[in-house]
């Protein structure tokens, strides 16, 4: 179970759970539990979720956070002691028909292929979310490869000005379902149109490849994203997504 110090996989059943260091703080674990997202999603009981915080605590780590969760997950671990760190509204748009943006081409994203090996993008990418999202919540070079694997097909789309990635989205899809897992521009393109074209070229990607729907979450607070996708009109799902957190002291 302990291949390596402080990461391993903890906890195989209907769900799987996995451990390793949050992104920037390699003194939080960041517990990562497959189909957490699904309101479907069943954890263990009790007994087996304290044997999960007792290995995270003899692994070093002095507190924990989990990935998005529903909300039947949610309470599962709030029965253990997790307290909510991170509230997210679940928004989707289903593909009645064929999206039709009329982006100029000049200024429409471009997808970037190959990414794995553009190593000057990524690093690029991983600038602008930091920008974005912040010391807490921001992705680095592990977090974004695994949201590149995600999904069963993944594509990045940028935008530039003058040669410069002034934003870009991330974009996978499973099955009929689209996810936008990864949205982020730069301060100063902000309230210009970047981020809407960005959307949409997620959102005719998607279509493209047989979704009926796209799928995005966002901060219950960030008024200004949740706006966005409403005025595309992205609607709110009957249920949201908490990542949750405690002490392991």
């Amino acid at each position: 179970m302990e291949h390596t110090p402080k990461r391993g996989i903890i906890w195989s059943g209907a769900a799987q759970a996995a451990v390793r260091p949050w992104a920037g703080q390699p003194s939080r674990a960041f517990l990562m539990i497959s189909g957490s997202h699904s309101p479907d999603t069943e954890l263990p009981g009790p007994e087996v979720l304290e044997g999960w915080l007792a290995t995270m605590t003899r692994w070093g780590y002095g507190s924990v956070r989990t990935s998005a969760m529903s909300p039947q997950a949610a309470t599962a671990l709030g029965d253990v002691g997790f307290q909510p760190a991170q509230d997210l509204v679940l928004l989707r748009l289903k593909h009645l028909r064929a999206p039709d943006y009329n982006i100029p081409a000049d200024i429409a994203p471009r997808p970037i292929r190959f990414l794995r090996r553009r190593h000057n993008v990524i690093n690029d990418i991983l600038e602008i979310d930091r920008v974005a999202f912040g010391s807490e919540w921001h992705l680095d070079r592990e977090t974004f490869h695994d949201a590149l694997s995600a999904t069963r097909r993944v594509r990045l789309f940028t935008s530039r000005h003058r040669g410069a990635i002034e934003g870009f989205v991330l974009v996978g899809t499973t099955g009929e379902t689209g996810f936008i897992q990864r949205l982020a521009v730069r301060p100063e393109a902000r309230r210009s149109g970047v981020a809407s074209r960005l959307i949409a070229s997620a959102v005719e990607w998607s279509y493209a490849r047989g979704c009926t729907n796209t799928v995005v979450n966002t901060e219950v607070t960030n008024d200004a994203a949740l706006g966005l996708y409403r005025s595309l009109d992205f609607v709110d799902m009957n249920h949201g997504l908490t990542v949750l957190e405690r002490s392991l002291s």
